[in-house]
């Protein structure tokens, strides 16, 4: 007979939630950037600092990416709106 040993260590976990709609593209920004990126405590800070640096241009090429890709998909719902007929509802989902 034997015996076996667990230990279970569980990640950082987050929520993030809103209010009114979705996420907005900064929230999404931050839950990706903390899946890609972290940092141990144990890290000498010189090291840290580089990290959050790096960190933050990575937030903002995301950010940037997510925005574009929010924009695209509205000019091909728009798009495919048109082409069915609703001309009003395209322009009124355009502005958004």
């Amino acid at each position: 007979m034997f015996s076996v040993a667990t230990e279970v260590a569980a990640g950082r976990v987050g929520v993030t939630t809103s209010d009114n709609g979705g996420l907005t593209n900064a929230q999404i920004s931050e839950m990706a950037i903390n899946k890609i990126i972290s940092i141990s405590e144990n890290t000498p800070e010189p090291l840290k600092q580089q990290v959050h640096v790096f960190a933050d241009n990575v937030r903002n090429v995301l950010h940037y990416y997510i925005e574009l890709a929010r924009k695209e998909e509205r000019a091909t719902v728009c798009h495919q709106l048109r082409e069915a007929g609703h001309k009003d509802l395209a322009e009124t989902i355009r502005r958004i």
